[in-house]
């Protein structure tokens, strides 16, 4: 080879690798996801929305992650509850304050819907069931929690005693409160089973098979609430995303799902197809092809402006939307292991709650441990 040829070959060379070098430099950085997106967008927001939802959003995301950064807003609401949580340890050597607490609970009911107007209608003739479901709620958050019996929250085992000799299985099993209260009932069963109270688990199912039985092809309000009850038994069994599940002991449900799941999307709202796809994520089924349906819906659905999964009525109202987001961003960061708690006891429900410093550039630490894309104030500050 010439000499100069060898010249011109090395020039080339030296060229092509400017050139490259240049072109990778000028790239722009990938977008951010989706799961991105929403996450930046609440965590910048969740001081500015109701404690239930800021403990809603926070108690999901530390079972995701494991991180104490998040145990503020779940502490704030826990706490918040205490003077309720008097009120009803003082109703309980009392029918008459248990039926005034009951009705109060009812009166406060909203009804904005036609939905939520049958399910007011039936709690109103349910006696003092709203008090003793409210408390069976609140016990079992005590216990998930590890605050139960302990200060300021002494009286669990009388509030246990009345739960074990409360019915619960008269309204569970009611055909007409499933067809209305499907995912909230099946919520009770679990919280029965977890605390050691009563097994409806199998009546349960079969009661509910029988309301909606899976080969009927249900539509409109109907297939929202079979899913959405379908979806709470699996959620419910792991705890509230604290455990794994065993498909086989769902298999109609997952069998549904996967037949079905063109339906559910079409025929129902964001939160309720996001849940269908993160059950089979709670079944160790990342790969499972509901999933990627789930999310190219999601993403049809999501609005970049607002950085969020809108209302049905295109609503980007972050209170409002709070439920579905979280949902997506869940079905988006889902981790290899999944935390349960957290265990505020350790905490002393009292103490300051770790902090984020304000104005950070590096960003919160995601779920696979790379810095977030954007920095904001953070909600636990």
């Amino acid at each position: 080879m010439s000499g100069f040829r060898l010249y011109a070959l090395l020039v080339l060379a030296a060229l092509s690798t400017l050139l490259t070098g240049a072109i990778a430099t000028a790239s722009p950085p990938s977008a951010p996801s989706l799961g991105e997106q929403i996450r930046d967008r609440y965590e910048t927001v969740l001081p500015s929305l109701p404690p239930d939802k800021q403990r809603h959003y926070a108690l999901r995301l530390y079972r995701l992650t494991g991180d104490d950064v998040y145990l503020a807003p779940i502490r704030d609401e826990v706490l918040a509850i205490l003077p309720r949580w008097r009120q009803a340890m003082q109703a309980l050597d009392s029918a008459d304050q248990r039926q005034a607490l009951a009705s109060q609970l009812v009166d406060d009911y909203r009804d904005d819907t036609l939905k939520y107007q049958r399910r007011k209608a039936l709690l109103r003739r349910s006696g003092e069931l709203p008090f003793a479901k409210r408390l069976l709620y609140r016990v079992n958050q005590l216990e998930e929690l590890h605050l139960a019996g302990k200060p300021p929250f002494q009286g669990t085992g009388r509030a246990l005693a009345y739960l074990r000799e409360f019915d619960f299985r008269s309204f569970v099993l009611d055909p007409e409160v499933i067809t209305v209260y499907s995912a909230q009932t099946a919520n009770l069963v679990y919280y029965l089973y977890r605390l050691g109270l009563q097994d409806l688990r199998e009546p349960y199912q079969q009661a509910f098979r029988r309301v909606y039985p899976p080969d009927t092809r249900h539509q409109g309000l109907e297939l929202q609430e079979k899913v959405y009850g379908m979806t709470h038994l699996v959620i419910a069994a792991s705890g509230y995303y604290q455990h794994a599940v065993a498909r086989k002991d769902f298999a109609w449900i997952f069998d549904y799902f996967e037949h079905r799941a063109g339906h559910v999307i079409q025929g129902t709202k964001p939160d309720v197809y996001t849940e269908m796809a993160l059950c089979f994520l709670l079944a160790e089924e990342p790969d499972n092809p509901v999933i990627g349906k789930v999310k190219a819906a999601l993403e049809r659905e999501f609005d970049d402006k607002a950085d969020m999964i809108p209302a049905t009525d295109g609503s980007t109202d972050p209170a409002r939307g709070e439920h579905r987001n979280t949902l997506a961003v869940m079905l988006y960061y889902w981790p290899e292991k999944l935390h349960t708690g957290p265990d505020l006891s350790r905490t002393r429900p009292f103490q300051q709650a770790p902090s984020i410093p304000k104005d950070t550039t590096t960003g919160r630490k995601s779920i696979d441990g790379a810095p977030s894309q954007a920095s904001r104030t953070r909600f636990m500050d």
